[in-house]
């Protein structure tokens, strides 16, 4: 988004209690809930990244 601008972000500290590493999958939606995404990620990617673009330039990111 920002060409040769280096990328920079500041981490929050972490919950004394919470998980050292999250494994997203989609199985358990399917299980329990009969949830299953029909959405292709590029065809995703294309719509919200010019989204997220458009926010950042308005200051609303």
């Amino acid at each position: 988004m920002n060409g040769d601008k280096p990328f920079r972000y500041i981490s929050d500290t972490p919950f004394v209690y919470d998980v050292q590493k999250r494994i997203p999958a989609v199985e358990k939606a399917k299980k329990l809930l009969g949830f299953e995404a029909k959405s292709d990620l590029n065809d995703m990617l294309d719509e919200v990244i010019p989204w997220i673009q458009k926010q950042v330039k308005a200051g609303n990111i």
